[in-house]
């Protein structure tokens, strides 16, 4: 039961934004780690298709609800894809990124600037969702208390 009612809310899409998050947070800071190893190419996940992703989950939301209805679920039914078709594993892998500046004599494609850079809007982003997730929680307290 409350399983369902966590499945048509949100918060499995802000959750799955706050996992990308944190695991781009351990790239990026990899990427500042090696910033003096030679040879190192620095690494991203595929935020594109993470976006793309997530793009796709709310369009499927927006599709399925309906006055009255629960929008949409997160766990697959009725032939519809769950979690793990919409955010496959290999968003949540670290690949090598674009080269983002150049390529020093060591074979380093460092750029302090641009990984500070990185790692500052990624932490943005995964603040936003949790705070949205807090939001969304606090509203069901409430309504379970019956403050609402």
């Amino acid at each position: 039961m409350i399983d369902r009612l966590f499945d048509s809310s949100t918060i499995p899409l802000l959750a799955r934004m706050a996992a990308f998050a944190e695991r781009r947070h351990e790239v990026l800071a990899g990427n500042i780690a090696n910033v003096s190893t030679p040879d190192y190419r620095t690494r991203d996940l595929p935020v594109a298709d993470f976006k793309a992703a997530l793009a796709e989950a709310v369009a499927g939301h927006r599709q399925e609800g309906g006055p009255g209805k629960a929008a949409w679920s997160f766990t697959a039914a009725r032939g519809k894809p769950g979690a793990d078709k919409l955010f496959p594993r290999e968003l949540f892998r670290a690949v090598e990124g674009a080269p983002r500046s150049l390529t020093f004599q060591d074979g380093n494609n460092r750029s302090i600037e641009q990984e500070v850079m990185e790692i500052t809007k990624n932490s943005l982003m995964q603040s936003m969702a949790i705070e949205l997730m807090n939001v969304q929680m606090n509203r069901l307290q409430s309504v379970i208390s019956e403050r609402a």
